[in-house]
């Protein structure tokens, strides 16, 4: 790329909320580029910006400050990811520095300090893994075949829907799509983007050993500054070709990007929940498009809004009806109807009984609830005096083995009361179950037998869930105990029973996509069972056994579930036949919050606007979070362009006290 000289004004943008981008005189000695990262003033600070455009110093524009350095460790960044980040504020309405800036791995947005060399010779040095022995390749069936041949075929932006049944050979099919575009150009990078942290060290072993010549590197949020700053800046120059990594990788700079896969497309951690709160499916579309490349999203679930742009064709439809693996069918699903029964047992006789029979067999069983801790709270029964956090409108986890009682919201924890303290009884009791509890009640059903439990609790250190996981795929475990950690991506090879606990709780939530999102999940840990040879059994512990959705999941038909909601959801005005977006409050008081929400509602009401529907204010289903107290407000549209336009007018015109921080979100999940 060209440099500039002086004479010039560098646009520089900078994470600054509603800032746009600041003018800085480029002196006479230095060349700037657009993507350049440069060091400047801002009231008296230095910070880290990115130059954004160059154009001439107009004559009212003399007295400028500086451009105080341009940091020349990285190439400018390019036009596309510039690109990106551009279309990634208007769209979630941020300035542009406020999603460019972040993007970067921390390293590269610090002032640079005195060890700055020595930091930077450590990030460039990337390991080369050796390769191990070559790995048999799975032979594709004609199924997998023909997905692989759509997409190879390809030109130009393509998306498609991969849809798959679990255990139907996705993977074999990302990697063979790999294959064939790195093959064709020696410059081409793909990203292949997964929702949870833990899935992407398997994952990237996997595909380590497919391409073995390759660098392939992974990113997430787990990694230190180091290593993300490592990986990042190896697909930068292109010294890397593959990146896998979660949702935060979208916004990596490629030097040439050919082909982006998103693998559980259907999944929340696509969805960033602070910050920019963007989703990152949605902008490797964009991605794609912007690129002229083929974009896979590949699900046994998918979202609805992408199974109805598959149905109306926006996107080719791929799907695999059958196991990759040969005689490995799909699980069969029973529900045990726990009745009116208030037993404190966590299994059903009949349930236990299968769970022995599927040890006795030397098969291993996954139990799956999605609830830490020993219990959701502690209770009196003299007073009814409950455990609930004092920062926070909820109760606090009562976790046994460290004796504490936890806010999973806020993080805040205290030793559990010797009695309780309101009226003193020493005999306060857990109420409900969680994988503690599950994990205690397994180890005297079974004593004899090697069991797990895999949640955020149990592994917390780096590398942990990787050596857990480990030890399920060696056979070093018989009944593995877990949350949403263990129900994805894993390809468990011995697991002959499934047994699903506490559905219950999403089949009574309010949450408008509660449904569609248990379905989702029971389908995904369904699927760990029966995936190599003998077929596996899935059991779900409901007092809601006509219930339609499970109905779905026995038959294990997923476009009938979902094409029932999306007749309902169309009937409805709901999403995705509607646009949303989710303006919250936060202050010391929910009155306070609300107040300032009639007040935005007010000036939108007093508005033109057409095709857009705001509601009234409301308290958020959690009102309390870490001493703040929250209140939201719906905005609705049939056209996107319509929503887009009117919020850029109203948020304009919004003046909010000191007192008062407000966000609005773009798509919201939650609501």
């Amino acid at each position: 790329m060209s440099k500039e000289v002086g004479g010039q004004v560098a646009k520089v943008i900078l994470d600054v909320p509603g800032l746009g981008a600041l003018d800085y005189r480029v002196p006479a000695d230095m060349m700037v580029a657009a993507g350049d990262r440069v060091l400047v003033s801002l009231q008296r600070r230095k910070v880290i910006g990115i130059v954004s455009a160059l154009q001439s110093i107009p004559d009212t524009q003399k007295r400028l400050s500086s451009v105080l350095a341009v940091l020349t460790e990285t190439t400018p960044l390019r036009e596309e990811w510039l690109a990106l980040t551009r279309f990634a504020a208007q769209y979630y309405l941020r300035s542009w520095g406020e999603a460019a800036v972040p993007a970067l791995p921390s390293f590269f947005r610090k002032v640079p300090g005195a060890r700055r060399n020595a930091a930077l010779e450590k990030i460039r040095t990337l390991t080369k893994h050796t390769p191990k022995e070559a790995v048999p390749r799975p032979v594709l069936n004609d199924e997998q075949a023909r997905a692989v041949q759509a997409v190879i075929d390809a030109k130009g932006y393509s998306p498609f829907l991969l849809f798959g049944v679990t255990g139907s050979g996705k993977t074999e099919v990302y990697l063979n799509i790999i294959e064939n575009v790195l093959s064709r150009d020696p410059d081409a990078q793909v990203l292949l983007m997964v929702p949870e942290i833990n899935l992407t060290p398997q994952l990237e072993a996997r595909v380590r050993e497919r391409f073995p010549e390759e660098v392939v590197v992974s990113l997430h949020s787990e990694f230190s500054d180091t290593e993300r700053a490592r990986a990042w800046l190896a697909v930068h120059e292109g010294r890397s070709r593959i990146l896998v990594g979660t949702r935060l990788s979208v916004f990596a700079s490629f030097k040439k990007l050919a082909l982006i896969i998103v693998d559980e497309e259907h999944d929340l951690s696509f969805k960033a929940g602070d910050g920019l709160r963007f989703s990152a499916r949605d902008l490797s579309v964009w991605r794609a498009f912007k690129n002229k490349c083929s974009v896979v999203l590949g699900s046994a679930t998918p979202s609805l809004e992408t199974w109805l742009k598959a149905k109306k064709g926006d996107y080719a439809f791929l799907e695999l009806k059958e196991r990759a693996v040969a005689h490995a069918s799909l699980p069969e699903i029973e529900l045990v109807n726990l009745g009116t029964s208030h037993s404190s047992a966590a299994f059903r006789k009949e349930t236990y009984e299968q769970m022995r029979a599927t040890l006795e067999e030397k098969r291993q069983i996954l139990v799956f609830i999605n609830r830490r801790g020993y219990a959701p709270v502690l209770s009196c029964p003299s007073c009814g005096w409950v455990s609930s956090c004092p920062r926070c409108s909820t109760f606090t986890v009562f976790h046994k083995r460290e004796k504490t009682l936890v806010c999973h919201h806020c993080g805040y924890s205290r030793q559990v009361p010797e009695c309780c303290p309101s009226c003193g009884n020493v005999d306060i009791l857990p109420k409900g179950t969680g994988t503690e509890r599950i994990e205690e009640e397994l180890s005297k059903l079974f004593p004899q037998h090697r069991i797990l439990r895999i949640d955020r609790d149990s592994v917390r250190r780096k590398n942990d869930a990787q050596k857990a996981f480990e030890s399920v795929h060696k056979g070093e475990v018989d009944i593995l105990v877990g949350t949403q950690m263990i129900a994805k991506g894993h390809d468990f090879q011995n697991v002959g029973l499934v047994v699903i606990l506490n559905a219950d709780s999403q089949i009574v939530s309010p949450d408008a996509r509660a449904k569609e999102h248990l379905f989702s999940t029971l389908m995904q840990v369904s699927g760990r069972a029966g995936r190599h040879g003998e077929r596996g059994k899935v059991l779900i512990q409901t007092r809601y056994p006509t219930e339609p959705v499970f109905s779905a999941l026995i038959d294990q038909n997923y476009p009938l579930f979902a094409d029932t909601l999306l007749a309902q959801r169309e009937a409805n005005y709901c999403v995705p036949y509607v646009y949303q977006a989710l303006l919250t409050a936060q202050a010391k008081t929910v009155t306070e919050a609300l107040y300032f929400l009639k007040y935005a509602a007010d000036i939108a009401w007093s508005m033109d606007t057409h095709d857009v529907r705001v509601f009234d204010p409301v308290p958020m289903t959690l009102v309390r979070l870490m001493d703040v107290e929250r209140g939201q407000l719906l905005v609705e549209a049939d056209s996107r362009v319509e929503l887009n336009r009117f919020l850029v007018d109203w948020l304009a015109r919004l003046q909010s006290p000191s007192s008062i921080s407000w966000t609005i979100e773009i798509d919201p999940m939650d609501i």
